[in-house]
């Protein structure tokens, strides 16, 4: 007899198993897909992005807010971040202090560091770009191994030549110790950018009777613009805002403080006026916030170029 018992819509035993097997398979490969999906990469991105912002952002606001606070408000509590009242008293102590001779020191010195800076570290990157030479590989090596060694590290050697020098109290010793400690790294990274220059330039300028400093100054000076941009930015930041090394100069010449040694100034040795701190830092960061609003395509073509050609 014939077994005529109807079958089961399950299919069979084997086919039930590799259905139940597929089914994990299947899901984690979508949620792969979905993960990797352009629109949620896209959407992480944005979140990592607001995420940085707010970390870098808000103790900027948070001093801005301090500088803005009655006196008494500073810790009040709960938080807030917007003051109950603007209050500019602190604003008026800071400039009382002599916030404006702290800002002009300031500028002339970073105006005559960087412009050293760029005057050393240009024509240096450029040897090293075009010209083949005898120890010119450990030549680079020692210019780096300079940029290692922190000033800190230094500082004591570095008075003891700036005293013998007669350099201490002196605008020119400050400017002189920037443009000889940033002076290397200036030099390995306006290098890169000569380096992603076609040497075909040279060449041509060469054949149209141009020397050297010619084919510096008419050829290769436009095509590293944004790499110069970047190097003057980068230690227009470092100058402006660097306190050991002014400090250790500068500390008994009052008439040449620089703005990071005038807001150390508002730190006592009972206590710290933090609402005079943080309006001397909120004017002090003005001028940086002006110099990359204006230089700031330069700079992002410059790091944008060295990251694709370097």
């Amino acid at each position: 007899m014939t077994n005529n018992e109807p079958q089961s819509d399950g299919g069979t035993p084997v086919e039930t198993d590799t259905i139940r097997q597929e089914q994990p398979t299947s899901r984690l490969r979508r949620l792969a897909e979905t993960i990797t999906a352009p629109a949620t990469v896209d959407a992480a991105v944005y979140v990592l992005y607001a995420v940085a912002v707010v970390f870098f952002v808000f103790p900027a606001l948070w001093v801005v807010s301090a500088s803005l606070r009655p006196e008494g408000e500073l810790f009040s509590y709960p938080f807030r971040l917007l003051p109950s009242e603007i209050s500019l008293t602190a604003y008026q102590q800071v400039i009382d202090a002599g916030v404006a001779t702290w800002l002009v020191n300031s500028t002339l010195v970073t105006i005559l560091g960087v412009g050293g800076i760029l005057l050393v570290s240009v024509p240096a990157a450029y040897a090293f770009s075009r010209f083949e030479f005898r120890g010119r590989r450990g030549l680079l090596g020692i210019v780096l191994l300079f940029q290692m060694i922190s000033p800190v590290i230094i500082i004591v050697p570095l008075y003891t030549v700036m005293s013998t020098l007669g350099l201490l109290r002196t605008r020119a010793g400050l400017v002189l110790l920037y443009v000889g400690i940033q002076t290397p790294f200036s030099i390995w990274l306006l290098k890169g950018y000569f380096d992603t220059v076609p040497m075909e330039l040279d060449y041509a300028a060469r054949i149209d009777g141009c020397n050297r400093l010619q084919t510096l100054r008419y050829v290769l000076l436009r095509p590293v613009a944004p790499g110069i941009a970047v190097v003057g930015i980068f230690n227009t930041v470092l100058t402006w805002s660097e306190f050991v090394l002014a400090f250790t100069v500068l500390r008994s010449e009052s008439r040449l403080h620089t703005i990071s040694i005038g807001v150390y100034k508002f730190q006592g040795q009972y206590g710290n006026d933090w609402r005079a701190i943080a309006a001397a830092s909120v004017i002090g960061m003005l001028p940086l916030v002006l110099v990359f609003l204006g230089l700031q395509r330069y700079f992002v073509k410059g790091l944008v170029e060295g990251s694709l050609k370097g």
